[in-house]
């Protein structure tokens, strides 16, 4: 059985690598790379991995993690454009892309969760359906094909994708962000966990697909109460005799999905020394693909985003060792 001891210092580890490895200006790296083992992999500056890593730490006690939050969440509002919009790249980076809901979901969500004010943005993103009422990945908005008239055939082939571009794991960050059980999105969601669907063209994993459901009904969408236990058992089927459920991010975010659907079985016990022993001596966890963007380099991630899952996983794995203590007392 993992100790207290253990996980705490293994928390202080990541935490410390957390806080020296953020960028000056609060962005935390994300790499892309033309293969899956980040091989000639280079940073693509975007705000989505802090919006995530804002919302993986949040909830740990540290003053590191009050000083992170604090540079992540400027960063992030600086980072805004009118309307409350995020797009995938930073103004930093020199490529061009339309605007996306899992981006601002994401990052609108953990914002909202630090008591952070901006722009209403809600009807822009409720408005952006398809003809079944499910929500489409990206703005493909008019006026963001006039931005760049010298590659207007390509961003007219990106605007044209986008009115089809549908995907699990976004419409679920969407319902987190809006707090709502929207009945269309909660239909097709649990729809696709029931038939084992294609369930996302940007997340090759399956344990990403079943984080973001855990993490939506952990935030108050109760519809995929139904696919609870289906989900739970899916992700048990990942299970090695090492303890892992496979590299370090995928263990990270089936231990994540377990506990948020109240999992408390031997495997957590198992995932959690595996986690403790991959940790690297610079306090991180390595590098796995988590998403996936356009051709050549499509395979994104980093250490500091496998270290955010694995430390959001940590700080439940504490909580419940505390609560457990206190029903003892």
């Amino acid at each position: 059985m993992v100790s207290k001891e253990e996980v705490e210092n293994s928390i202080d580890k990541g935490l410390n690598f957390l806080y020296q490895n953020q960028l000056a200006w609060g962005e935390f790296k994300t790499l892309a790379s033309f293969n899956p083992y980040f091989l000639g992999s280079y940073f693509d500056p975007s705000p989505f991995a802090t919006g995530l890593l804002l919302y993986s730490i949040s909830e740990i006690k540290d003053s590191r993690v009050e000083k992170i939050k604090k540079k992540a969440v400027d960063f992030l509002l600086s980072e805004k454009e009118e309307g409350g919009v995020w797009r995938f790249w930073t103004s930093r980076n020199k490529k061009f892309i339309i605007p996306d809901l899992d981006d601002i979901s994401v990052i609108s969500f953990a914002l909202k969760r630090e008591g952070v004010e901006f722009e209403d943005n809600l009807s822009l993103i409720k408005k952006n359906r398809n003809e079944k009422n499910l929500f489409l990945t990206w703005l493909a908005r008019e006026e963001e094909r006039k931005k760049v008239t010298w590659w207007i055939d390509k961003i007219y082939k990106i605007y044209e994708l986008a009115k089809r571009d549908v995907d699990g794991v976004v419409n679920a960050n969407v319902l987190i962000y809006l707090g709502e059980n929207d009945p269309s999105v909660c239909s097709f969601l649990n729809q696709l966990v029931k038939t084992d669907q294609p369930f996302s063209i940007h997340y090759p994993s399956k344990l990403a697909f079943f984080y973001t459901l855990a993490k939506a009904y952990k935030n108050k969408i109760t519809c995929l109460e139904k696919s609870r236990e289906k989900i739970v058992k899916s992700v048990l089927s990942f299970f090695k005799p090492d303890g892992s459920f496979g590299n370090e991010l995928e263990t990270a975010l089936a231990l994540n999905t377990l506990l948020d659907f109240s999992y408390f079985g031997k495997e957590i016990e198992r995932g959690m020394e595996s986690l403790i022993k991959r940790q690297k001596k610079e306090g991180c966890w390595e590098k796995r693909v988590l998403f996936l963007g356009p051709f050549p380099y499509r395979y994104y991630g980093s250490e500091e985003l496998t270290t955010g899952f694995v430390l959001e996983v940590f700080q439940k794995y504490l909580k419940l060792k505390r609560d457990g203590e206190k029903r003892n007392n």
